[in-house]
């Protein structure tokens, strides 16, 4: 389970930033700023004008980069002279057109020049191009907003929480670039977000707003259960004019198409008798509560499943977020096969519950040769958990004939995140067949609340019986099944240029289309198993290593260290990096190992790891972003940056292995930034249970 340390974490920082925004845009006490009496905005169900000047002919056809995504950004290679990547508009106009996008949600979040790049370039260009416009902009809970630059993060700037402002701004831009057609916030709900966003305080951004463009949409973030809340309505209905609706099934995922009308139908229950607009957002690139990144084909049944209620008019139009409009490859460490590019796996989201009984499975019906004297089922098993932290007794991996239970283990085994191979003798359980259906099943023995699962099967083998696809390399074969929509079965195929396959997916679901995928390549043998190659990119990552059942002793550190040289004419100096490490899912882990990197010896970044999500590399956590490193690097020649893994309080059983890979500088460069080759890193390490080094794959 996530410890309780995430929760206060996001608490404490969104009542810093709630109260900083409250003292800043508080009114004065005086007569005349108390709030006007509220004005319902002009929505006459069932589209109001508001609402029609969002909708081009054939419905919204939109994308968005979005929060710790990986693909979809379309920036120049280069900074400019201030030292900034800034959004590359003609790349990103020319992309969307391919796609055959009618509008581009523009996040104000992961760059200071955000919104200069909007008002002074994109907004004409996509004018030009007969692109709509809507502003993106983040709540309190996603403003990591500090005076001292390198612990400072990502957040809307430059009007940051002060949403009157932001109100005018984008009113005017509207003005001026008619294709700008609505503004929305983020995760309205979320912690302590809605202390800002009062019923006063909302009536003064609406009326700001309204005052110089009234035709200018306003739109909210709501997940389904926020969303199909009547309440939400009943206190802020008023004030906006619809909502963006992220998909995420039946229950946290991206992987089930299947909730789409359902979902749907009980959300516009609510919102269309208030004559509101609703904009179906898809997880084209990943969520990261979910098991499994999104693939081409769900991206095309979600859309096929939506279509229907864009051509009635119920839904505005379809919102591809993270579309992966940038030209990178799919991450290396999302293949998680044993060997090849498939497994069978079962999954479980962040924050979903069960019920005791509930399974997914695979099945077969297998040949079995009378004469063979033993029958031997051979397969090997993954797990997304590590059994040294106890969490025995829920989920449990067995194999079946004909229904009756022949083996089982639980996940807190001692697989962990290695295949393990198990050789099952089935001989009396097939004796006198000559046919059977074997399943490979994962069962939860007892409900959980929070305990989520990415389970592999693969390399599934037989003596003295026959099967189909036991290595997993297509669809065929197997049958995929479960009896609950919280655990999800799936032949999980890895592709190589999945970013691309998704954008085919998107562009041709949304013309209504139906999209046939295309074959998938084969991957290189592995001297290992497929999944210990966790880079981002290419074979190889730094890691930083802790072994399982072994002490450490406090202030223990292993560093890979680097000197890079400085150029002294560069306007900033940044470094971005990607990290991952395994324990988010519990408090066990919290506060015995951090991650840190090092500037000439100060700290410039410190995580534990137990931070937020396991096994995802983030962009240096959820809104830090690209660390601004100029206190400690402006005049200076050079610069020593070490990486670290850290004891805060000693241990004797807590393996890790967090990586880091794809560094990016402002400033300086930094050699093998990918870390494809052991060159241009020194290590070392004072307490001999820490590693640092470089893992290579083969």
């Amino acid at each position: 389970m996530r410890g309780p340390h995430w929760r206060a974490l996001v608490s404490l920082i969104t009542s810093t930033c709630v109260a900083a925004a409250l003292a800043a845009t508080a009114p004065a006490a005086s007569a005349q700023d108390q709030p006007p009496p509220v004005n319902d905005r002009v929505k006459d169900a069932p589209l109001s004008e508001i609402r029609q000047s969002v909708l081009p002919p054939d419905g919204v056809k939109a994308a968005k980069a979005g929060g710790n995504t990986v693909y979809p950004e379309v920036r120049e290679a280069n900074p400019r002279a201030d030292g900034y990547r800034h959004t590359d508009t003609p790349a990103l106009v020319e992309k969307l057109k391919q796609v055959g996008l009618n509008t581009y949600v523009f996040d104000i979040w992961d760059s200071p020049v955000d919104w200069d790049d909007l008002r002074l370039e994109f907004a004409p260009a996509a004018a030009r191009a007969g692109i709509k416009i809507w502003v993106y902009l983040v709540p309190p809970s996603e403003c990591f907003d500090s005076p001292v630059p390198h612990q400072s993060g990502r957040c809307s700037r430059p009007y940051k929480l002060d949403f009157i402002t932001w109100a005018k701004e984008i009113a005017k831009l509207s003005l001026q670039y008619p294709n700008v057609v609505a503004w929305a916030i983020d995760d309205f709900l979320n912690g302590q977000n809605p202390q800002l966003f009062t019923p006063e305080y909302m009536q003064r951004m609406v009326d700001t707003q309204d005052e110089i463009n009234p035709k200018l949409g306003f739109y909210t973030t709501l997940y389904y259960w926020e969303a199909i809340n009547s309440g939400f309505y009943e206190r802020f209905g008023k004030y906006i004019d619809g909502i963006v609706y992220p998909y995420l099934g039946w229950n946290n995922n991206t992987q089930d198409p299947s909730a789409v009308a359902s979902n749907v139908d009980n959300i516009l229950k609510q919102t269309e008798p208030r004559g509101l607009g609703v904009l179906f957002l898809l997880y084209s690139g990943r969520f990261l509560d979910a098991a499994l990144p999104p693939t081409e084909d769900y991206a095309a049944k979600t859309i096929e499943n939506a279509l229907p209620y864009v051509r009635a008019n119920r839904l505005l139009g379809v919102l591809a977020y993270g579309l992966p409009l940038a030209d990178k490859p799919t991450i290396t460490g999302d293949n998680r096969a044993a060997h090849g590019i498939g497994r069978f796996n079962v999954s479980l989201a962040s924050f979903v519950g069960t019920r005791a009984g509930d399974y997914a499975q695979a099945e077969q019906r297998v040949t079995v040769d009378p004469r063979a004297r033993k029958k031997i089922l051979t397969f090997y098993d993954f797990d997304g958990y590590y059994g040294n932290l106890d969490g025995a007794g829920y989920h449990i991996k067995q194999v079946l004939v004909d229904g009756a239970v022949a083996w089982e283990s639980d996940i807190a085994d001692g697989g962990g995140h290695t295949y393990q191979r198990r050789a099952v003798d089935l001989t009396e359980a097939l004796r006198g067949k000559r046919s059977a259906t074997i399943a490979l099943r994962v069962l939860d023995r007892r409900g959980v609340g929070d305990y989520p699962l990415d389970i592999g099967f693969d390399d599934v083998s037989g003596e003295g019986l026959s099967l189909l696809n036991g290595g997993f390399e297509s669809p065929d074969g197997w049958t995929v099944s479960s009896n609950n929509h919280e655990l999800l079965p799936s032949i999980d195929l890895y592709a190589t240029d999945r970013p691309a396959r998704i954008r085919d997916a998107v562009a041709t679901s949304l013309r209504g289309e139906q999209f046939v995928n295309r074959p998938f390549p084969p991957e290189r043998p592995t001297s290992g198993f497929r999944s210990d190659n966790y880079a981002m990119y290419g074979n190889g990552r730094l890691s930083l290593t802790a072994p399982e059942r072994t002490p450490t002793r406090e202030g223990g550190c292993a560093t890979a260290s680097q000197v890079v040289k400085v150029d002294p004419s560069s306007a900033r100096y940044e470094i971005s990096f990607w990290d991952y490490d395994q324990y988010a899912k519990t408090g066990f882990a919290w506060n015995k190992l951090a991650k840190r990197l090092l500037v000439d010896g100060n700290q410039v970044y410190h995580h534990d790891v137990g931070d937020w999500w396991e096994n995802t590399w983030m962009n240096g956590e959820s809104a830090q972003g690209p660390i601004d490193i100029g206190d400690f690097v402006r005049g200076k020649s050079s610069v020593t940056l070490s990486f670290q893994l850290c004891v805060l309080n000693p241990t004797a059983d807590l393996g890790i292995d967090a990586g880091v890979d794809n560094i990016d500088s402002v400033g300086f460069t930094v050699r093998n930034p990918g870390f494809e080759s052991r060159d241009g890193w020194t290590f070392a390490s004072n307490d001999p249970a820490l590693q640092a080094s470089i893992k290579i794959a083969r």
